[in-house]
């Protein structure tokens, strides 16, 4: 009976040693395999904890885990992060620590596990690439945190401009975000703000004082707005961006030159509403902006198509023929069109000094205040597509945005001896004061082939938008032009018709009378008229080809 439990216990046993073979290495088996959870990052102050786990190695493909393991934990430099025998990790200060485990009761030849940890700060920034950029060049910031600045500024910048939708992290925590470079910064370290911390880029980033788009004097910097859109996000307003630059730079003139140019074309394969924006204004009245739809440089001049127009303070040409109203100083330049042909629109800016400006291309039609019905009455050309009114005819339009100006073709015909064309206007008041408003009205005869100049039949530039005038006018089309010189969108009242020798007609009635010019106020807006605008140099103005 001794004898058959001792032989069953020894069975027991013995099956249990197979057993255990099987499953468990033993304590001299260098097939344990450790395994830690990444911690890539982990900020100073903080703590987490680290799990291990150990494997026994079935071959090369296959692993089996090994439960109840103790292990024993170190860290190559406690100074930077210290570890606990739970696995519970504090960071110290900044550096890059090894985090080992090891399981017991096994011999050196396991696998023990390292993780290498980055303790760092809330923001520390690793790189700025590229390091050298031109002005309206985005560069993008790398590094812990990286997606939580609030500020980054530069040498002779106080602020960079943030790029939308940039600012993205990874699980670990390592961060990016993108920015502009603006005029005038300077080679120079970047300082980031964020997350409680001031910190600097490691390296400088070297600024090259043109901007990004440069060279364009003789040839337009090209764009597709057919191209996919910079930030495709539906539903919000940066979707409707088609090109975007907030940090374009009119570079300094070179020697002997008195003026610079910066030159786009945008081009769409259909029809479209679209708005154009170039806008400067740390230098009011020093630069001239136009669009158009076709500009060429010829070698020694830029040159209009021989049937082409351009809208823009002090530029308003007509079928290739010049014309330039005295439009007060502006800071910017808007264009927006209803309904823009298919091609290419130019934009062309002609500066006298160097200075920072944005630039903007927008999916649609935006205005100040909503179109009226006659849009897109920008040009003349324009006006042509809408159709010749017959006089009389009284509408109520709008000058939607600042340095607006609307065309109207019309027909006139002449009533006989003692009678008149007459022409009148009125701004409605509205969210600007009206002292602020000030409308001119020019009448202009539609030009006939092998014309060479316009002939402007009448031209009201009085202060003021209330007009109430007479011209003598042959049986003929023209144009009704109303520039808002002063820059200020404002809903205004016109009429157009005969008036008899007795001084009775379609517009007489319901029209305020406009008020009796004082006699300080010619010299007052003669001044402002000299000084309204900045002439276009003759190589530029628009001339046919």
């Amino acid at each position: 009976m001794r004898r058959s439990r001792g032989f069953a216990a020894l069975t027991i046993v013995g099956i249990s040693a197979v057993v255990a073979m099987c499953v468990y290495p033993t304590e001299h088996d260098s097939s344990v395999h450790v395994d830690l959870t990444h911690i890539a990052i982990l900020l100073r102050g903080n703590d987490t904890a680290a799990t291990a786990t150990a494997w026994h190695m079935l071959g090369s493909t296959d692993s089996q885990p090994i439960p109840n393991v103790i292990f024993t934990w170190s860290s190559s430099n406690p100074s930077i992060a210290t570890v606990d025998d739970a696995g519970h990790i504090v960071g110290i200060t900044s550096g890059i620590v090894v985090i080992r485990a090891a399981a017991r009761n096994f011999d050196k030849g396991q696998l023990a596990a390292a993780d290498t940890i980055r303790v760092a700060a809330p923001l520390e920034i690793d790189s700025v690439v590229p390091d050298t950029a031109r002005y309206g060049q985005v560069v993008t910031v790398f590094g812990p945190g990286a997606d939580k600045i609030v500020l980054a500024s530069m040498k002779g910048a106080f602020f960079l401009y943030p790029y939308p939708f940039s600012a993205q992290h990874d699980t670990t925590g390592f961060g990016q975000q993108k920015y502009w470079i603006p005029p005038p910064a300077e080679s120079d370290r970047i300082t980031f703000i964020g997350n409680g911390v001031v910190t600097a880029s490691p390296d400088s980033t070297h600024v090259l004082k043109r901007d990004v788009y440069e060279p364009n004097e003789t040839t337009p910097h090209r764009f597709d707005l057919d191209a996919p859109r910079p930030w495709p996000y539906p539903g919000t307003v940066y979707n409707l961006f088609l090109v975007f630059n907030p940090a374009l730079l009119f570079e300094p003139l070179k020697r002997g030159d008195s003026l610079g140019v910066d030159w786009y074309r945008y081009g769409h394969s259909t029809a479209r509403d679209l708005t154009i924006i170039l806008s400067a204004p740390s230098v009011h009245g020093t630069f001239s902006t136009f669009v158009t739809d076709s500009l060429a440089w010829t070698g020694t001049t830029y040159a209009l198509g021989p049937d082409s127009w351009t809208f823009g303070p002090g530029s308003h040409a007509c079928h290739g023929l010049g014309f330039a109203p005295h439009e007060a100083n502006g800071d910017s330049t808007i264009v927006a069109f209803k309904n823009a042909p298919a091609g290419g629109l130019h934009a062309i800016t002609i500066y006298s000094q160097a200075a920072a400006y944005g630039m903007a291309v927008l999916d649609g039609y935006a205005s100040e205040l909503p179109a009226d019905a006659h849009e897109d009455d920008n040009s003349c050309n324009a006006a042509d597509l809408q159709g010749t009114l017959t006089s009389p005819f009284r509408d109520t339009l709008t000058i939607e945005n600042p340095h607006d100006v609307d065309w109207i073709r019309f027909h006139y015909t002449n009533g006989g001896l003692g009678t008149s064309a007459q022409f009148r206007m009125h701004g409605f008041p509205g969210v600007h004061p009206d002292s602020l408003k000030d409308l001119d009205l020019y009448v202009i005869k539609v030009p006939a082939a092998g014309d060479t100049a316009l002939q402007v039949m009448l031209a009201d530039t009085a202060t003021g938008s209330d007009v109430n005038r007479t011209a003598g006018l042959a049986t003929g089309d023209y144009y009704l032009a109303v520039v808002d010189f002063a820059g200020t969108t404002t809903t205004y009242e016109v009429c157009v018709a005969t008036l008899s020798l007795l001084g009775t007609g379609p517009c007489a009635a319901g029209f305020p009378s406009p008020p009796a010019p004082a006699a300080a106020a010619a010299p007052l807006r003669a001044k402002r008229r000299s000084t309204g605008r900045m002439p276009l140099p003759p190589p530029i103005t628009p001339r046919r080809r």
